[in-house]
């Protein structure tokens, strides 16, 4: 076995020399023994409390194998090397290109060149490759593989830019805090540092190891775009498996969560688009290890957030959780309600499946009036005597209307209001006209596109019946409707 000198800086203070702990000897000989057993001679360390300094008589062929030996030692926390210890190199070029921080895990406005990638093999072994700027970041990096993976696991081919890390280290740091949740719940995958942005891809070990490795890479700084993580197929989805229906302005929940909190997230979510006598809730809980219900958070959040957007920018439409991932189709009003909706599902880093609404013809037309107008009529909106406010109890005949008037494309809806002869002519045409106007703009907040809509007042020039009874009076105040294809 080559021979190796190892050496403790020993200090002075009024002549005396002060005592060596007892751990650091400790230190010393392990150090010893590590180095000795990767063929390296002609080499003394230092410690200064947890730190190491590595000093040579001549350049190391296998630094990093030396640095992998100590940092394997329980209780050193970085290795460091004297200027004789390493060679002149070039940076080995890479097909990447160095990107500008504009992101959480970045510095505005600064050029980041680190490069680091740590790919771990199903047999679990890990590869640290790539560049970062600092002794200190390498040593970081091989330190979190070699506690996660053990040292006979880790090869370390990384070079440093030599320079220094005040660009850097914060993405680093970041980097390592990932590392450090592989073990046991990354079962294959590569990550690392490409542009300034932090990214990771690969298969979770099961569901819960899922939620924790995306949960770590968002607390590091990735974004949603740059996770790209998996369960194996032959891998039991969790506790969430969630269907929610949005058709005829009501919504379904259907399936099974982990928690109630889950479940209640679900429910609001719903309710704060609908009326909570429009959403079904047939959610059950299934009896699944807290850790693993409570890991499928971020399913519900994601979920919450379609579910919020479905009614005003869909006539129909599913959104879902199972084992392929989130999901969403639905059917959309406009383009307009189309593009809105697309940049929502692609925030919680969905793909909708979305179609049109079907063109509306004469028939379709004539059905929707038909429809219309005998649900007003055996449902009338009823006003505040002589304003044009509705009173309380319209909106679920709203919801109805908004409905049937979303059903087709290409349809022209005329609002017409109505009175009884009462009263002064003039004020009953302005006031016929204020009730239409106010029922377009109920129909527009429900999702009924403006351009669909037109009120007009036509005040007490078309009774439906003679005004000569109280009864009669009551049939010509009335909201009526007349659908034309467009």
């Amino acid at each position: 076995m080559a021979a190796v000198v190892v050496t403790l800086a020993v200090g002075f203070a009024a002549g005396a020399a002060w005592a060596i702990p007892v751990i650091q000897r400790d230190l010393v000989g392990k150090a010893a023994d590590r180095i000795a057993a990767v063929g390296v001679s002609g080499v003394s360390v230092s410690f200064s409390g947890q730190d190491a300094t590595v000093t040579c008589t001549s350049p190391l062929k296998d630094l990093v194998a030396v640095k992998a030996a100590v940092l394997d030692i329980k209780g050193v926390r970085s290795v460091g090397f004297s200027s004789e210890c390493s060679t002149t190199t070039s940076t080995p070029t890479d097909n990447s290109t160095a990107g500008t921080g504009t992101g959480a895990n970045s510095v505005p406005g600064s050029a980041i060149t680190v490069t680091p990638v740590v790919k771990l093999a199903a047999d679990g072994k890990v590869t640290i490759s790539g560049r970062v700027d600092t002794a200190a970041q390498s040593d970081a990096l091989v330190a979190a593989a070699i506690t996660s993976f053990g040292s006979t696991n880790v090869t370390v081919t990384l070079t440093t830019n030599a320079q220094d890390g005040n660009q850097s280290d914060a993405i680093v740091d970041q980097f390592v805090s990932l590392i450090t949740v592989f073990a046991g719940r990354l079962k294959s995958g590569t990550a690392g540092i490409l542009g300034g942005k932090l990214y990771i891809k690969g298969i979770a070990n099961d569901s819960t190891s899922l939620s924790a490795l995306t949960i770590a890479a968002k607390n590091a700084g990735a974004t949603k775009a740059d996770i790209a993580l998996t369960l194996d197929a032959a891998e039991v989805i969790s506790a969430t498996n969630i269907t929610v229906m949005l058709a005829d302005n009501k919504m379904t929940i259907t399936g099974t969560v982990g928690t109630r909190e889950q479940k209640l997230a679900l429910f609001h979510a719903a309710d704060d688009v609908l009326s909570a006598s429009d959403v079904t809730d047939s959610v059950t809980l299934v009896d699944k290890p807290t850790s693993e219900a409570d890991a499928d958070q971020m399913v519900v959040e994601d979920l919450g957030v379609l579910i919020r957007a479905m009614p005003a920018n869909l006539l129909s439409g599913e959104v879902g959780y199972d084992v392929a991932g989130l999901r969403a189709t639905g059917v959309y009003l406009t383009e307009a309600s189309k593009s809105t909706y697309e940049t929502v599902a692609k925030g919680v880093g969905v793909t909708p499946t979305l179609t049109a609404r079907p063109d509306g013809g004469e028939s379709e037309a004539a059905s929707m009036q038909q429809q219309l107008n005998d649900y007003v009529a055996a449902n009338p909106f009823l006003f505040t005597s002589n304003t044009p406010n509705l009173l309380s109890g319209s909106e679920t005949l709203l919801d109805r209307v908004a409905e049937i008037a979303k059903e087709f494309k290409g349809t022209f809806i005329e609002v017409q209001g109505h009175t009884d002869n009462e009263g002064d002519a003039i004020r009953n045409l302005n006031l016929s006209q204020a009730r239409a106007d106010v029922i377009v703009y109920e129909l527009v907040k429900r999702g009924i596109p403006p351009e669909q809509l037109f009120a007009r007042g036509y005040g007490e020039t078309r009774p439906k019946v003679s005004n000569d009874t109280a009864a009669n009076r009551a049939i010509n105040r009335r909201v009526e409707f007349v659908v034309t294809a467009g």
